[in-house]
């Protein structure tokens, strides 16, 4: 869904928790290039037992969620908070859809987005 072509440049790349919703977070990948912002993210948990167990996994975890931005669609970045958590990068596009992502260091991010919006 959202894969970088192997001739794009990545400029950063973080792990990161991606809040889908209050109630929901995603484990994913943030990557930083040149043009665009990309969102990688699944679901994760499903465990079992053999078989059975590793195929559910699999099931699960194929659904990506995220996104893939070019900068002219990012209207605003801000800084949120998610519980007692403040390193979460808020991201309201042009089309006025918010996504909420935690970062390690949200000034990092908020200063190479805003060389490039």
């Amino acid at each position: 869904m959202n894969d970088i072509p192997a001739e794009e440049e990545i400029l950063k790349k973080e792990k990161i928790g991606y809040l889908k919703s209050k109630l929901n977070l995603l484990k994913g990948t943030l990557y930083l290039t040149p043009n665009r912002l990309v969102l990688n993210a699944h679901k994760t948990g499903v465990s079992g037992f053999g078989i059975l167990g590793m195929f559910l996994k699999r099931q699960v975890e194929k659904k990506n969620f995220g996104f893939n931005l070019e900068f002219k669609d990012i209207e605003n970045i801000s800084q949120g908070k998610h519980g007692a958590q403040k390193n979460v990068l808020e991201i309201m596009t042009i089309h006025n859809e918010i996504f909420r992502i935690i970062v390690k260091r949200y000034e990092d991010w908020e200063y190479d987005l805003n060389k490039r919006i």
